[in-house]
C-alpha cells in the first residue's frame, strides 16, 4: 500500500470516522451510582463484561472549571444556571426533582461547551437525585461514548432504555457502542430491537448491515445495506459500507459505483433530546456539530466557515481547531491543516485525533520520524486507535522498520478483522522483509473471512505463483483460485495472474495465450506502460520458463 493510498485514507477517516462517531477529546469521568440489571443482556462471557468499578463512590459537589476562554455571553449563562444549582441544593425544602432538573441542564450546557469532565458531574448529581427521568442517563451516555468510554456509555444507554425502551435513539447508539467495541453479535441484537420500534429506520438497517459485514457476512450485509440506503437515500457512509461489502462478493463493478458516490447525512435515529441539546447555544459543539454535517455533505467550504465562526466565538477550543484542521487536509491546504491541528495539540496536547491528522500530513511530505512521533503519541493516548496504528504501521515501514511495522498491522487487524487493506499491506510488509510463508498463510486465512476478495486473491496466487522459495510455491493451488475468479467480475490483473499460474504448473502455452489476453486489454484500456511491461514475462512462458518478476527475482 503506498503512502499515498495511507494518506487519503486518513483523509477519509477524518472526515468519515469524526463525522459518525462525534470524535472529541478524551475527558475523565466521574463517580457513578451503581445500577440493576440493564436492558440488553451482554455477553456471559467474563472478559466481555464492563468494568464498572470506577463508578462506585461518593458523588462530589460540582465545581466550576476556568471559564475565561469562552466568550462572557457563556459565561454568563453557566455562571447563572450554576448559581441556580447552588440555590436550590441550600434551600430548605426544595424538591429533590428540582435540584436534579437544575443539575442536568447544567451539564447539558457544559457538554455544549466542551466542559465535559464537569458536566459529567453534573449529569450524575442529576440522574442520582431524579432517577426517572430520561434525559440524564441518555445525555451522559452519549458524553460517554463521545470520549471513548464504552463501559460507561453501555451502562447508561441501558439506564436510559429501562426507562423508555421505546426511545430509538438509545437503541441504535447501544448498537454504535458494541459495533465499535467489536462485539457484533450484541450490536445485532441492539439494532433488531430497534427496528422493532421502526421497522424503516434507515440508521438500525445500516447498523445490521455493518453488524454483518463485520463478521463477514457480505450477502446479509449488501439485504441490509441496500435497505437503507432506499430508506436514506442522502446517507453517504452507506456507499463505503456497500463498496466493502460488494467488494467481498467481487462485484467490482457495484464497488467502482458506490466508491463513486457521495450524499448528505450518515444516517440518524430520530432524536428529540439531542435536537433540543443542539438547540441550547451557539456553542462550540453546536459549531462542530453544524461544521461536521456540513462536511459529510461535501460542502467544505461551508464547512470551514462554521468552523472559523465557532473560533471566533471560542478561540480556545481545540475541537474546532481540529475540525477546521480535517477540512482544510480534505481541500488540499496542507500548510493550513498542519498549523490548526499544532494549535488544536497546543490546547489539548492529549487530543489524539489531531495527532493522527498531523502524523498523515507529515507522512505524506516525507518527514517520516516525525510522523512517527506523532502516531506513536496517538497510540499512548488512545491504545486502540485503529487508524493510528495503521499510520504507525506505514511510518514504520517508510522508516526501514517492517518488523515493527507487521506487528502495528497485526494490531489493526486484530481491532478490526474486516479491515481487509490491513491484511494486504500487512502481507506486502512480509513479503519485504522476505517472509512469503507468512504471507502465504495471513492471506489463506483473509481469502477465508473475505471470500473472493479480489485484491487478497490476486496477492496470495502471485505468492503461491512466483515466491523464490520452492516449497512456499503451490501452482495447483494458484490454478485453482484463479479458476474459481473467473466465473465473477474479470480484471486486467486476472489474466497475468492466470498466466503466473499455468506456469508455475509448467502450462506455458496456456500462460503465454493469458499473458497476450492481459497484454491486449491493457492496451485497450491506453495502459501500453502496463502492456510493454508485460511483455518480460510473455518471453519468459514463450521460452518454456516460468516468471518471478514479481517479487524481482530472477526466474529458475
Amino acid at each position: 500500500m503506498s503512502r499515498q493510498t495511507i494518506t487519503e485514507c486518513f483523509a477519509v477517516i477524518i472526515v468519515v470516522a469524526g463525522v459518525a462517531c462525534g470524535s472529541v477529546p478524551d475527558s475523565q469521568t466521574g463517580p457513578v451510582v451503581t445500577s440493576d440489571e440493564p436492558v440488553v443482556v451482554a455477553s456471559n462471557d467474563a472478559e466481555n463484561q464492563p468494568d464498572l468499578s470506577r463508578f462506585s463512590g461518593e458523588l462530589t459537589p460540582v465545581v466550576l472549571p476556568e471559564l475565561s476562554q469562552l466568550s462572557a455571553s457563556i459565561q454568563d449563562q453557566i455562571r447563572t444556571q450554576y448559581d441556580r444549582v447552588v440555590q436550590l441544593r441550600d434551600s430548605d425544602g426544595e424538591s429533590l426533582v428540582a435540584l436534579g432538573s437544575a443539575h442536568g441542564e447544567l451539564g447539558m450546557i457544559l457538554m455544549a461547551t466542551n466542559l465535559d469532565a464537569t458536566a459529567t458531574d453534573a449529569f450524575l448529581h442529576a440522574h442520582a437525585q431524579d432517577p426517572d427521568e430520561l434525559r440524564w442517563p441518555y445525555y451522559l451516555a452519549q458524553l460517554l461514548r463521545e470520549n471513548g468510554d464504552t463501559d460507561g456509555a453501555i451502562e447508561f444507554y441501558r439506564r436510559s432504555l429501562r426507562l423508555d425502551p421505546a426511545y430509538l435513539a438509545a437503541q441504535v447508539w447501544l448498537g454504535e457502542v458494541y459495533l465499535d467495541a467489536s462485539r457484533s453479535e450484541e450490536a445485532e441484537a441492539s439494532f433488531r430491537q430497534a427496528l422493532d420500534v421502526n421497522p424503516s429506520s434507515p440508521a438500525a438497517l445500516s447498523g445490521l448491515g455493518r453488524a454483518a459485514l463485520a463478521v463477514g457476512d457480505a450477502e446479509r450485509a449488501v439485504e441490509y445495506l441496500e435497505q437503507a440506503l432506499d430508506a436514506g437515500p442522502t446517507a453517504w457512509n452507506l456507499h463505503y459500507s456497500l463498496a466493502a461489502a460488494y467488494r467481498t462478493l467481487g462485484d467490482l463493478e457495484k464497488v467502482e459505483f458506490h466508491l463513486g458516490q457521495r450524499g448528505g447525512d450518515p444516517p440518524r435515529p430520530y432524536d428529540p433530546l439531542m435536537d433540543a441539546y443542539d438547540g441550547l447555544l451557539q456553542s462550540a459543539r453546536a459549531y462542530e456539530n453544524r461544521g461536521t454535517q456540513a462536511m459529510g455533505e461535501g460542502r467544505y467550504e461551508e464547512a470551514a466557515a462554521i468552523f472559523r465562526e465557532g473560533l471566533a466565538e471560542t478561540p480556545g477550543d481545540a475541537g474546532l481547531h481540529h475540525w477546521l484542521g480535517a477540512t482544510l487536509m480534505v481541500t488540499g491546504d496542507s500548510r493550513g491543516a498542519g498549523e490548526q491541528f499544532t494549535e488544536a495539540l497546543r490546547l489539548d496536547p492529549e487530543y489524539a485525533d489531531s495527532h493522527l491528522g498531523l502524523g498523515a500530513l507529515l507522512l505524506d511530505g516525507g518527514r517520516f520520524p516525525e510522523a512517527l512521533e506523532q502516531f506513536e503519541t496517538a497510540v499512548e493516548i488512545r491504545p486502540n486507535y485503529f487508524q493510528a496504528r495503521l499510520g504507525l504501521a506505514d511510518a514504520l515501514r517508510a522508516t526501514g522498520d517492517f518488523e515493527g511495522a507487521v506487528e502495528q498491522l497485526d494490531r489493526v487487524i486484530e481491532l478490526d478483522p474486516s479491515f481487509v487493506d490491513g491484511g494486504m499491506a500487512r502481507a506486502m510488509t512480509q513479503i519485504q522483509l522476505g517472509q512469503f510463508r507468512e504471507a502465504r498463510d495471513g492471506l489463506r486465512q483473509g481469502v477465508i473471512i473475505h471470500a473472493d476478495h479480489p485484491g487478497l486473491s490476486d496477492l496470495l496466487v502471485r505468492i503461491l505463483a512466483a515466491a523464490p522459495d520452492a516449497e512456499v510455491r503451490d501452482g495447483v493451488e494458484a490454478v485453482s483460485i484463479m479458476q474459481e475468479r473467473f466465473k465473477g467480475p474479470v480484471s486486467l490483473e486476472m489474466y497475468e495472474t492466470m498466466a503466473m499460474a499455468l506456469a508455475e504448473v509448467g502450462r506455458y502455452d496456456e500462460a503465454a495465450n493469458w499473458q497476450r489476453q492481459a497484454m491486449s486489454v491493457a492496451e485497450q484500456n491506453d495502459r501500453s506502460d502496463v502492456a510493454r511491461m508485460m511483455a518480460e514475462a510473455l518471453a519468459l512462458y514463450e521460452q518454456g520458463r516460468p516468471a518471478r518478476s514479481f517479487f524481482n527475482q530472477n526466474p529458475d
